[in-house]
Parts: structure tokens; C-alpha cells; sequence
């Protein structure tokens, strides 16, 4: 049935950390609890560099269990690492995450679930969707968010609340067929390229909690920055002519 079609046979879960340790812990067993052993292909903890906090902690989580590696980013940054992982993934599926705890990973059981029966579609869990609970986001954040997506879902002429959020499960199939080139545009394009070509996407609710270890790396001028970098990405690719990159050659 799945030789010329898309379906699900297995998810990869990377999770990025850096200064997490506790929370680290938590979230690897929150992903090992949602997933069925026949449904994970393996969870890699993906580290800012050997020397970051969560390190030692992902080694020792790693000793504990098959399923489990580890990888050093290459990137100098967090956004431009997210282009390094797809292509490591050997299942039909992939997910990113954070470490901290702020995506629940009690929404990757109804990522697999609904990944079973729509294998290819995007799947995303969508923080601001009528269902979800938000704690802890600050205003201006809240604000800022909203207004870009807001903005994006106006552009696009769909009802979609949260599309600059990466918490999704992602068919390998997708990724491959978009044919991403420019690791600085990867964050921007990640969702909204699939969406301008008609990939289906579909939000489900989620439970969003303010990281409790640790300070976050973000700040409000960096989802300034990324907020218009992402709006300014919307613009360009909404009105470009709709087709696939094979059809370039």
C-alpha cells in the first residue's frame, strides 16, 4: 500500500538542547511515554557543542537507551542548525523540539495518530488554536506573535493560527520534495513553501508553558527580527509562481 504512496512507518524526534538538564530528562521520558516503541525510530539529542550543559546529561541518557544518539550541531546558530537535521532522519517522519519543556510532548501521541492517517500532510501544534493552553507568554510576545500570524494567514487566504511554530510532525517525503537550498531562509520557509504549493496542513491544539529551568536564548528584538525576516519571506514566496522545484530543470 505505502510503495507509491506517502504513509507513516516511523517518527524521528530531535530535541534541541543547550543549557537543560533537568528538563532534558523530562522531555526524553515524556517522548519515550507517547510513543510506541514500533512508531519511534530514535530520539537524537541535538547539542550547541560538547561543552554546553546539557551535554553530560545526554550522554548519560543515551547509555540508557538504544533508540537514542547524540549530534553536534555544525550551525553557529540555533535557526540555521534546524537545516542540518532533516536529512538525518531515516524514518517516514520527523519532529523537532525544544528541551525546556515550552512544546508539550504529550502532543506528539496525537502527531503520530493523525500522521497515520493523513502521511502527508504537515501537522502542526498550534499554540494559539481555539483548545490550547498558553501559560506564562509575555505580552509583547503574545502580541507580536499573533500579529504575524495573523498577517500570514491573511496573505495566504487560510484559517491557520500558529504557522511560524516548528513543533510539527513533518513527513521526510515533504521536506524532500521542497528541495530547501539556503540554510539562512530554512526557519521562514519551513512551513510556509509546503503551504504556498498546497500541502496540507493541519493544526491541532497544544499545552504551551513558560521554560522553568534556565533562561531562554530569545528575547522580544530577536522575534522582532525574526518576525519580519518571516513576514518579509510570506511576501516573497505567496507571490511566487506555484511550482515545484523539479519543474526548474
Amino acid at each position: 500500500m505505502c510503495k507509491n504512496n506517502p504513509c507513516f512507518n516511523s517518527v524521528t524526534v530531535f530535541v534541541l538542547a543547550s543549557n537543560e538538564v533537568v528538563s532534558l530528562r523530562e522531555t526524553v521520558n515524556k517522548i519515550k511515554e507517547n510513543c510506541d516503541d514500533e512508531d519511534l525510530e530514535k530520539i537524537v539529542i541535538v547539542l550547541k557543542s560538547e561543552n554546553c550543559p546539557s551535554f553530560a546529561e545526554a550522554e548519560k541518557l543515551s547509555a540508557e537507551n538504544s533508540k537514542m544518539e547524540l549530534y553536534i550541531q555544525k550551525a553557529p546558530t540555533a535557526a540555521l542548525c534546524l537545516a542540518e537535521l532533516p536529512a538525518l532522519a531515516e524514518s517516514s517522519h520527523f519532529i523537532i523540539m525544544a528541551s525546556d519543556l515550552e512544546m508539550d510532548p504529550d502532543s506528539i501521541k496525537d502527531f503520530i495518530s493523525l500522521a497515520k492517517k493523513h502521511p502527508a500532510s504537515i501537522i502542526c501544534a498550534a499554540k494559539w488554536l481555539k483548545g490550547s493552553t498558553v501559560e506564562g507568554y509575555g505580552l509583547l510576545h503574545e502580541i507580536c506573535s499573533r500579529t504575524m500570524n495573523l498577517f500570514i494567514s491573511f496573505l495566504f487566504a487560510k484559517n491557520i493560527k500558529d504557522p511560524f511554530s516548528v513543533f510539527q510532525i513533518y513527513p521526510v517525503s515533504v521536506y524532500r520534495k521542497m528541495k530547501f537550498s539556503n540554510p539562512s531562509a530554512f526557519l521562514y520557509e519551513y512551513t510556509l513553501k509546503p503551504l504556498h504549493l498546497g500541502v496540507e496542513y493541519i493544526e491541532i491544539p497544544t499545552v504551551y508553558k513558560k521554560r522553568r529551568e534556565e533562561k531562554s536564548n530569545f528575547n522580544i528584538a530577536t522575534l522582532v527580527d525574526v518576525a519580519v525576516r518571516f513576514c518579509l519571506t510570506a511576501l516573497k514566496i505567496r507571490f511566487t509562481p506555484k511550482r515545484y522545484p523539479d519543474e526548474d530543470k
